[in-house]
Parts: C-alpha cells; sequence; structure tokens
C-alpha cells in the first residue's frame, strides 16, 4: 500500500491598500532598493506603528469569502526571531486571535472542500536578494527594504489535501476568489507566495519555503514527495526541517531545522491596541461578496448565451479577464464569436507576450473593433488570426495595421494571377483533386495562402480553384 501524502498551506496574500500596514509609505513595488522606506518600516527604535483600516477591512473580506468565522475583537502579537529581513528582529502578525478562524474552500477538480484554519494579518519582511548564486550557494546577500511593512494576509489551511495537484488547484482557486473580490492582485509580482508543508503518514512534517506560481507549488511538492519516499525505503529517518525550492532544477534542498512555535517566543505587541470589527464594517462588506466566481459564471452563461466551458475559462483567468471580456461584450453583440476568440487567440496572445489584459495596449473597444472587421467580412479570419499577435503586443488601431499588413503582402495580386501560378507550379495536386482527392484541393488553397500571405478569403479561392481545376 502507498504511503498516504498529507499536505497543509500557509498563502501569504499582499493585500490592495495604497499604502503599508504601519506606515503610510506606498505599497507598491520599487525598482530602486530602499527607497519606498521610512523609520516605521526600516524598525529605527522609537518608531510606533500606526494600523491600516483598510488592511483590516480586506482581511475581513477575504475571511468571510472562505465563510470563516470573524473574531470581532482581535490584538497583534510580535513573532520573534533574528534574520536580516526583519529590521526590528521581530515580526508584527497576529497569534492568539486571528481575523478569522474555521472556514472552508471548495476546490472543484477534486470535488471536495478543504478546511480553512485561520486568516490573519501580518507584515512582510523585506526581500533579500542573493549574489552569485541561489539561497543555498550565494556567495552573499543584499537586503531591499522596500518590501518591509507591506500588508500581508496569512490563510492557513489544514491538512487536508492529498496531492500536490489538489495544493495547486487550492492556491489557484484561492488566487481566484481573492482577485475576484478585490483583497489583492494575483497578477502582480510575489502577490502570492505559498509555504507548503508535507509530510508522508507517521513521518514528520517537512515545510518548503516561498514557492511562487501554481505550477511550482505542484513541482515542490512533486519532488518532496519521491525524496521522503526515497529515504523511507532506505529505512533514513525524515528530519523535521525547512527547505528551499529552485526553480530551475525541480528540487528541494535543506536551509534549516524546522523551527516549533515557542521557537518564536510570541508576546503581545505593546505597541498596538486591541481592535473591534463592528457590525457594521461586516455589512458594508456584503456586496462584494455577492457575487464570487462560482455565480460569476453562471451569469454569464445566462446573460450572454455562451457556452459554460467558455465561460470558466474566462472566470478562471482572473477578475480582469473577466472584466475585459464583459466590457467588450457591451460593445460587440456576437458573444459567442468574442468568447470563441477571447479564450483562444487572444489568450494565447496574452501567455506569450507573459502579461495580463490589464497590461496589454488593447482597450474593449479596439477588441470590438477588431473582431467587428473579421465578422463584416473586411478582413478573413486566417488574416485576423496573424494581425492579433502585433495587436495584442503593440495596441495598434486594428485598422491602420490591416491596412498596412494588406499594402505589405500584396494584396494588389490579381487572385487569379496568383491561381494560376499555383496551379501551374503543382501539378501532381492538381491531377489529385481532380481524381477525387479533396485533400490535394486543400494543399492548393494552402499554397494560394502562402502566396498572398493569408489576405486572401479561403472560400474565394476554393470556388475560383474548383472552377479552374474542373476545366
Amino acid at each position: 500500500m502507498e504511503d498516504e501524502v498529507i499536505i497543509g498551506l500557509e498563502v501569504h496574500v499582499r493585500l490592495l491598500t495604497k499604502t503599508k500596514l504601519f506606515c503610510s509609505c506606498e505599497n507598491r513595488e520599487v525598482e530602486e532598493p530602499n527607497t519606498n522606506v521610512c523609520p516605521i518600516c526600516m524598525g529605527f527604535p522609537g518608531t510606533k506603528p500606526m494600523l491600516n483600516e483598510k488592511a483590516i477591512e480586506l482581511a475581513a473580506l477575504a475571511a468571510l469569502a472562505l465563510n470563516c468565522k470573524i473574531n470581532k475583537t482581535f490584538s497583534f502579537s510580535r513573532k520573534v526571531y533574528f534574520y536580516p529581513d526583519l529590521p526590528k528582529n521581530f515580526q508584527i502578525t497576529q497569534y492568539d486571535a486571528p481575523i478569522g478562524i474555521e472556514g472552508e474552500l471548495m476546490l472543484l477538480k477534486a470535488g471536495r472542500k478543504i478546511r480553512i484554519r485561520r486568516v490573519h494579518v501580518e507584515e512582510d519582511p523585506a526581500r533579500l536578494v542573493h549574489v552569485g548564486g541561489d539561497i543555498t550557494s550565494a556567495s552573499y546577500a543584499l537586503v531591499d527594504y522596500n518590501r518591509s511593512g507591506m500588508p500581508l494576509i496569512e490563510i492557513v489551511t489544514e491538512p487536508d489535501l492529498k496531492t500536490p495537484a489538489e495544493a495547486r488547484e487550492a492556491v489557484a482557486t484561492l488566487a481566484l476568489v481573492l482577485g475576484h473580490i478585490g483583497v489583492c492582485d494575483p497578477s502582480a509580482e510575489s502577490a502570492i507566495r505559498v509555504d507548503a508543508n508535507i509530510s508522508l503518514a507517521g513521518g514528520k512534517r517537512v515545510e518548503i519555503k516561498n514557492i511562487t506560481g501554481f505550477a511550482n507549488v505542484e513541482k515542490a511538492l512533486l519532488f518532496e514527495i519521491a525524496r521522503q519516499k526515497q529515504l523511507r525505503a532506505m529505512h533514513i529517518e525524515i528530519e523535521q526541517e525547512t527547505r528551499h525550492f529552485d526553480e530551475i532544477k525541480k528540487t528541494t534542498s535543506s536551509l534549516r531545522t524546522k523551527e516549533s512555535e515557542e521557537d518564536y517566543g510570541y508576546i503581545f505587541e505593546p505597541d498596538l491596541l486591541t481592535y473591534h470589527i463592528t457590525d457594521s464594517m461586516i455589512s458594508s462588506l456584503a456586496p462584494a461578496l455577492e457575487e464570487l466566481p462560482s455565480k460569476r459564471i453562471s451569469r454569464l452563461i445566462s446573460k450572454y448565451q455562451i457556452p459554460e466551458n467558455y465561460a470558466r475559462i474566462i472566470i478562471y483567468e482572473g477578475k480582469n479577464f473577466a472584466d475585459f471580456f464583459e466590457h467588450t461584450a457591451d460593445i460587440f453583440e456576437d458573444r459567442i464569436m468574442l468568447a470563441k476568440w477571447s479564450v483562444g487567440d487572444l489568450l494565447k496572445c496574452l501567455n506569450y507576450n507573459r502579461i495580463d489584459v490589464s497590461q496589454a495596449k488593447i482597450t474593449p473597444q479596439s477588441y470590438a473593433e477588431f473582431l467587428s472587421m473579421i465578422k463584416s467580412g473586411e478582413i478573413t479570419e486566417r488574416l485576423g488570426k496573424e494581425l492579433i499577435k502585433e495587436f495584442v503586443a503593440t495596441g495598434a488601431d486594428p485598422r491602420r495595421l490591416a491596412e498596412r499588413y494588406k499594402n505589405e503582402n500584396f494584396e494588389n495580386l490579381d487572385l487569379t494571377q496568383v491561381i494560376e501560378a499555383t496551379i501551374k507550379e503543382n501539378p501532381k495536386a492538381v491531377e489529385d483533386y481532380r481524381k477525387g482527392n479533396q485533400k490535394a484541393l486543400q494543399f492548393l488553397i494552402g499554397k494560394v495562402l502562402e502566396k498572398t500571405n493569408n489576405t486572401a478569403d479561403p472560400k474565394k479561392i476554393r470556388d475560383m480553384l474548383n472552377a479552374r481545376v474542373a476545366q
């Protein structure tokens, strides 16, 4: 019998606030190191934290979306450890009374719910930059304190996950839910970081720290399962430790012996008060919870009459993509065509350019115009598939793009002359078609399209070839 795998996650999510958790520095990534800092987030002696109330609202919203019980009275604690990324030598977090407890998350692919143990607020440590290698082999490390003090929630699951694929789905689903309600922007760099805890039944727990990317969560856990099973087969004891995942090698390596809760020496944070979440605050958050992703999928199917698989892809690409689709649907009436192109060519181009639709230069208006040109026959679908690559990459006006492409690609050629040349150059294909081979006709159509660089209408080519070859 195979060893049972036990997986739990600690998912760190950066909140969408304007400022950091305890100071007025901007909550955004800055390229120049150590420039988005102040005495508070640098931990200077004598400074006092000032709580960002918006962070508390977003944390409560996340907890409610995960069906958690809300602790209406909560406080903060100091998590004490000594490491270069903590200038104060402690992290302000929540320990005894997190904002939310005892929640749940539905995994649609797995077809079951996993339990959420807690949702709590904490500040982000600084970022370590390893020079001359990774965390295990670098010559030295530099510290960028720009990230220090950014507001996070940590979502801790119970050890209910059974496979790396389920763990990946859990993180992706969390990102989807939290993105849709405006708690975080999952497309931002390092907006979601995962610590994955894994053990084999009866064995000690190993923690893999700071994994970014849904796919990497699965890859890290797959390697760790294989490593632990190999050790068990060799009768070597598995140590309780913290490990690092190398995204290039797709392996984990030991960092340090895993600390226990007692090692952190949690104490009450004396510079912050005990806080209260009111019923009116909870009521004010209710509208954001009215349409979670599963409900939005149903609405897209009903409102736009699109297939369920299209609706799911649109929603699972995230809030920005779903909003872009709906804004375009307000302008372009053929929603089936819109959905088909969106989940197909548009999404492929965004992925190829490694950008979110919110980062692309296209707008719902220009995208609707592009699709209208295809629908009206102004450009062929085949040409549209070529144009959309540059359209998404540059945001160029689709009409001017089409005109330029046609001029550059010999639109002014006489199609009759092109067909005559194609027939002359491919006598065997012509003979095969006359004998009833339909694939030969497709071959000839393809050759004509090559000569016109996909600017000609395939239906017109087919009709003209049929008329000419049948002679």
